[in-house]
């Protein structure tokens, strides 16, 4: 057990110098260099120190009284008495040192928060890198949120907290062996005196960070809890319910319900600590005490003089002092394993869905279609199958829809063909190829998605539509055109400045659009791109009769001389389809034209004669 924490302390140290240095090689360099500096010259200040002191008490009694206290009395005193301009001479040095250690303080300063701000960007940089990278099952997953919650907390914070640590940690190593160096020529034997007195507070607090990080683990299910209330107190996506249903005092009930016990146990918690580190810091009063009492008696004999009492008396105190330093660092960088394991996790978190070691190049035109060859799926975590030996086939330039009640599975194509998730058994085959064959990135680029849940982004309107495609400038004429393809022209013309316009009142004070305006703008979003394959899931939902009218003929045009997949339970929007399939239970129940599957008495007349889906 022991070498599994000392091996976790080094790995968590190895990963704090990496964090500094990939960060910025330069700033840590100088931040090193400056921090050893800055350890050393306190002891330069304690040795002039004692040589003033040493100088002063060695001028004569008869000297000193025969001196009056006005300035010129002191001049004079210093022109004829070599020993008091010794005094002076040092005091000056000593006064020449600490301007020293107080432009220093503020040059480490300035360099530790440049390098605080690399660090967190740098941070920023991986985690919203491997965000991007990682498969949507990530953001499904209640244990993979949890992690991601650690990071999140913490990702503004422990970064620069894990750097203050590391640099306070070598400039305490460093001004801790100076000092050892200064008091080991008086007597050695207070070199292993001070380090042992000092063991008991470093294994207690590594211990105590060992069983933190266990700790903070334990509360982080109940912090989502907490902020999940939090937000639907304080955000406008439950707002309107909330006032309606009137349920805002059982969502305070239940954040203030988790607060306490969170509270509760951060309490008892810190009542512990501080009662350990009383103890610590009484048995290095004790010690510190024995220490001095000795000093005091290599004074009375005659071993060391009034300066070296002082010198030695201020080091021991400075000795205690870097070694508290030294502790404090290291229990921050071990604490901070926290972040960096949950960190490092996050990083080595790979996606399922991937390119193959060699690609095959994605079809610049689609020729005979996409073929599902008995797939089956099921949810990552789950074990209820969605989909089961479903097979059907979209060929080239048709327009087919998907139909099915609640849970039959009509997302969930929609989702693997856009391989954000691989089937779990058959195949999806594109000309002949599975799916898996291809670079997911270069597979969703011939491919325009409207998904039922769309962003509603808080950028511009131009921006809102250019992210669906985004190559070229914002201000491309295609961003226009799919603008004008999504019914959008009236609407722009109406906005204070065009496509330039700022959307939602999130970020700043912007328009914010209605329901069907942000539809439009998805739809837009999705046709902005020169796709193979236009996929749209339920893309009429938030639409009034007459908008679903003029939406139904724009995506009639839109899907034009494309394959389109649409997913709708709207008859009018399912008759511009060349074919309907229709599932039920994750399997084929039927296919055919609209006119055919209404005449008929299956899944399909079920489904809308009682109106469910």
């Amino acid at each position: 057990m022991r070498k599994k924490r000392i091996e976790e302390t080094g790995r968590a140290f190895g990963r704090a110098f990496a964090l500094a240095w990939l960060s910025s090689p330069r700033l840590s360099l100088a931040q090193t260099l400056l921090s050893a500096v800055q350890a050393l010259l306190p002891l330069a200040g304690l040795y002039a120190l004692k040589k003033a002191v040493d100088a002063a008490s060695s001028l004569s009694l008869e000297a000193m009284t025969r001196t009056g206290n006005g300035f010129s009395d002191i001049l004079a005193l210093i022109n004829r008495n070599p020993e008091s301009r010794s005094v002076v001479l040092w005091f000056v040095v000593g006064a020449v040192v600490m301007g020293m250690m107080a432009f220093l303080r503020t040059l480490v300063a300035w360099v530790a928060e440049q390098h605080a701000i690399a660090v967190s960007d740098h941070v920023h940089s991986l985690l919203h890198a491997k965000m991007v990278e990682v498969d949507l099952a990530f953001y499904e997953n209640s244990a993979e949120q949890n992690r991601l919650h650690l990071v999140q907390e913490q990702a503004m914070t422990r970064p620069v907290a894990v750097l203050g640590g590391l640099f306070r940690l070598m400039q305490g190593i460093v001004g801790l062996i100076g000092v050892l160096v200064l008091l080991a020529a008086l007597q050695p034997l207070l070199v292993p005196v001070l380090v042992v007195a000092g063991a008991p507070g470093l294994l207690l607090r590594m211990h105590r960070s060992r069983r933190m990080y266990e700790w903070r683990r334990a509360l982080t299910p109940m912090e989502r809890e907490a902020g999940y209330f939090h937000r639907l107190l304080t955000t406008i996506d439950s707002a309107k319910e909330l006032r309606l249903h009137g349920h805002g005092a059982f969502c305070r009930a239940r954040f203030e319900a988790v607060r306490k016990r969170l509270r509760e146990a951060r309490l008892a918690w810190r009542k512990k600590v501080l009662g350990e580190e009383l103890v610590v810091q009484l048995f290095a009063l004790l010690v510190a005490a024995g220490i001095l009492f000795w000093l005091t008696g290599q004074l009375f004999a005659g071993i060391i003089t009034l300066g070296s009492l002082v010198m030695y008396a201020q080091a021991v105190q400075r000795c205690q002092g870097q070694v508290g330093i030294v502790v404090a660092a290291l229990v921050e960088i071990h604490q901070s394993s926290l972040f960096l394991t949950a960190f490092d996790e996050l990083l080595s978190e790979t996606a399922g869905v991937h390119a193959p070691e060699h690609p095959r190049p994605v079809p610049s035109r689609i020729q005979t279609g996409v073929v599902f060859e008995k797939v089956g799926f099921v949810y990552p975590g789950t074990e209820r199958p969605v989909l089961r030996n479903l097979s059907f086939t979209l060929r080239a330039n048709e327009r087919l829809a998907i139909a099915g009640a609640n849970g039959a599975g009509k997302s969930t194509v929609v989702k693997l063909l856009a391989r954000l998730y691989d089937p779990t058994s058959g195949r999806i085959l594109v000309d002949g190829v599975d799916l898996r064959e291809f670079d997911p990135h270069e597979w969703r680029k011939r491919v325009g998605v409207l998904f039922q849940d769309f962003g509603r982004y808080q950028l511009s309107a131009a921006e809102n539509i250019w992210i669906g495609d985004p190559v070229g400038p914002i201000d491309d004429p295609r961003i226009a055109a799919a603008a004008g393809r999504a019914g959008l022209d009236k609407t722009v013309e109406q906005w204070p400045d065009g496509l330039s316009t700022p959307l939602g009142r999130w970020l700043h004070e912007g328009v914010e659009p209605s329901m069907g305006q942000w539809q439009r703008l998805a739809i837009a979003r999705a046709v902005v791109r020169d796709a193979d394959l236009l996929v749209m899931d339920e893309p009429t939902s938030a639409l009034d009769s007459r908008t679903q009218r003029d939406i139904f003929r724009l995506l009639q045009e839109a899907a034009a001389g494309r394959m389109t997949l649409l997913v709708s339970h709207r008859p009018e929007l399912l008759a511009i389809a060349d074919r309907i399939v229709v599932l039920c239970d994750g399997a084929v129940a039927e296919e055919g034209t609209a006119d055919a599957l209404r005449a008929g008495n299956g899944e399909f007349s079920r489904i809308f004669a009682g109106g469910k889906n």
